[in-house]
């Protein structure tokens, strides 16, 4: 039973799509996703991925959890399973955005974990931080920015340290601090998507596509 998209690779698979993983290790429990088998060796389990505004990002606490969308389109594949599939801390996150004229930029973090419900979905993450766009997760320059530690919050759920909600200020559930320089999860209309990786992608006006892709080390 393949755990993950790296078991999947080193199986043999080359392809890059949508195949079938068991994190909770039982065949009862399978989980659809979809897999990079090309970017940097292949391997990559995308846990967030976005084409276009056809799925709403502005969801509940239970939605984040058990995952909403489509792998092959526009998916957030659940903390739960995030949790599952990261827990040892051993994984890569990368992080990729395509823009409007068809670059695709990206930046690569070497730890990332997700705790599980009881802990909030807290995220972990560790450096070096590598790539085109930048670091506006781990070290920001700004404190308010840096996601290091921080919650996941929902509009329905406030863990952020500010003094609002910015998940519901901001329309989508995040590991928000106060609030934010990177926000994947923005309401798909441009206007109203600020900050997606603040500074190299300033607005979403900007953005075509977005993945977030994990690989164990």
């Amino acid at each position: 039973m393949p755990k993950d998209c790296k078991d999947l690779c080193e199986e043999g698979q080359t392809t890059t799509g949508v195949y079938d993983i068991y994190p909770y290790r039982t065949l009862t429990i399978p989980i659809s996703v979809y897999c990079d088998m090309t970017t940097m060796g292949g391997g990559w389990t995308a846990i967030q991925k976005r084409v276009d505004g056809s799925v709403r990002f502005n969801r509940t606490w239970t939605e984040y959890k058990n995952g909403f969308g489509s792998p092959a389109q526009n998916v957030w594949i659940g903390n739960d399973v995030i949790h599952k599939l990261t827990k040892e801390n051993t994984s890569s996150l990368y992080v990729s955005i395509t823009l409007q004229d068809g670059t695709t930029l990206y930046e690569m973090y070497d730890r990332f974990s997700v705790s599980d419900e009881a802990g909030k979905y807290q995220l972990f993450l560790a450096g070096p931080a590598t790539g085109t766009l930048g670091d506006s997760m781990l070290n920001t320059g700004y404190s308010g920015g840096n996601l290091y530690g921080m919650y996941f919050s929902t509009p329905d759920r406030d863990n952020d340290v500010g003094a609002g909600n910015c998940a519901a200020l901001k329309r989508g559930g995040w590991w928000f601090n106060d609030c934010h320089q990177a926000f994947l999860n923005g309401p798909w209309s441009p206007g109203d998507w600020s900050w997606p990786w603040y500074p190299t992608v300033r607005s979403g006006t900007s953005v075509k596509g977005t993945t977030m892709m994990i690989r164990r080390n």
